[in-house]
């Protein structure tokens, strides 16, 4: 099918895309980047509010995911090379898209001396406007607004995960990546066949989608 395959070349080019930079700051300085960027320090056990938090706002999103896109919730756990290819996918957005909007973003306002909630609010607005260019992928303009509000809400939760967690990232990137894991790659598909609101399989799909509005983002 056309778009399994389009959909397959977006994975692998985001994957792609985001492993370069990551594997950079790696390298760079291996124990700064565990410890310090991601948190791999005794100080996991201090934050239990924070791996509370991350449990609640991953099954909090993955639930919405599914009752606003029924595509995503008929076929997420189909098995597929597409569903073994949203493996490295989570896992790469997950720790590429939280060091980016939360621990970089963040980290750079507090520095400045932003407060709290304006810290939230603008990695809400980043993170949103980011993946509004998912809503290109139907064609439809109408959708760029929706999909900008979900993940800024999503992007809004993962901020609060984060200050929850004392500014240490891993439990934001561990919901981020669960998300993804559960939701995709069928959140991808559905973006691009339009097949978001009723139909169940690809039984349609060598048939012109409808350009169609998606209710939720594609939250890398």
């Amino acid at each position: 099918m056309q778009h399994r395959r389009t959909t397959a070349l977006i994975m692998v080019g985001t994957i792609g895309g985001m492993s370069i930079p990551l594997t950079a700051w790696h390298l760079r300085d291996p124990a700064r980047f565990w410890e310090e960027l991601i948190g791999v320090t005794n100080q996991l056990a201090d934050i239990p509010l924070g791996w509370v938090m991350a449990f609640l706002v991953a099954a909090g999103y993955v639930a919405y995911t599914f009752w606003a896109v029924p595509f995503v919730r008929r076929t997420a756990f189909e098995p597929s090379m597409l569903k073994l290819l949203a493996i490295p996918l989570a896992v790469v957005t997950g720790f590429f898209e939280e060091l980016v909007f939360r621990k970089f973003l963040m980290d750079w306002l507090d520095t400045a001396g932003i407060t709290w909630w304006l810290q939230i609010l603008a990695t809400a607005l980043a993170f949103g406007l980011a993946h509004s260019i998912w809503g290109a992928f139907s064609r439809d303009l109408s959708i760029i607004m929706p999909v900008a509000l979900s993940t800024a809400g999503l992007g809004a939760a993962l901020g609060c995960v984060y200050l929850a967690s004392d500014r240490v990232i891993l439990p934001a990137i561990i919901a981020h990546t669960a998300i993804n894991l559960v939701i995709e790659p069928a959140l991808l598909r559905s973006s691009l066949t339009g097949y978001w609101r009723n139909t169940s399989a690809d039984t349609h799909a060598n048939q012109k989608a409808p350009a169609t509005g998606l209710t939720t983002p594609n939250p890398h």
